[in-house]
């Protein structure tokens, strides 16, 4: 089965989410394998948010794309230049208040998180996704105040990601096995047969 870490941020820690979130994850049958409230270090945050030419792409492509569609001058002038400040505002909010860390397992894990969660930007996020119902934060807002966008959750991007990001809050006597009625409900191909 696949894994995928998710990391409630201190917005939806402090907002009281945490049940919320985690029982939408749970009802479309995803086995929770590790959990915990963290005070999250730099070094932790650092480690996590690894500063890749990709990510770096990534996540100037994304917001980029919201202000050309609205036809305003985008603040940064490279991937560069946005990356490095997009994840040092996150080091420090990650660090500002408790965090909840989680490890989900399942078939498909990381991609069906991907859609629960919703797209990056609360604003722009599908209603029934986590950030579609329960923020409404943009990327215009989050610049004009200098601080990263409140999105409540992250959630590994690939299956390559989460193997990077579990062990940063994890150790594997952390990472528990168990029986879930879902091992047979889901994925136990005989469960119904007579």
């Amino acid at each position: 089965m696949e894994q995928t870490l998710v990391l409630l941020k201190p917005d939806a820690v402090q907002r009281g989410l945490i049940g919320e979130i985690i029982g939408r994850f749970e009802k479309v049958g995803l086995k929770l394998v590790a959990l915990k409230l963290v005070r999250a270090s730099h070094e932790e945050v650092d480690r996590h948010y690894a500063l890749t030419e990709e990510w770096m792409l990534g996540v100037y492509t994304k917001a980029k794309t919201k202000y050309d569609a609205r036809g305003e001058a985008f603040p940064f002038a490279d991937h560069v230049a946005y990356g490095s400040e997009i994840k040092r505002g996150l080091v420090e909010f990650l660090k500002s208040a408790p965090i909840v860390a989680m490890v989900l397992e399942g078939e498909q894990a990381v991609p069906l998180v991907r859609k629960l969660v919703g797209a990056t930007e609360p604003a722009s996020s599908a209603p029934g996704t986590i950030r579609g119902d329960l923020s409404l934060d943009t990327y215009a807002l989050s610049n004009g105040q200098s601080r990263p966008i409140r999105n409540l959750i992250h959630a590994s991007g690939t299956v390559d990601e989460a193997k990077h990001e579990i062990p940063v809050w994890f150790t594997d006597k952390e990472l528990h096995t168990y029986e879930h009625v879902n091992d047979r409900v889901q994925y136990d191909a005989k469960w119904f047969l007579s």
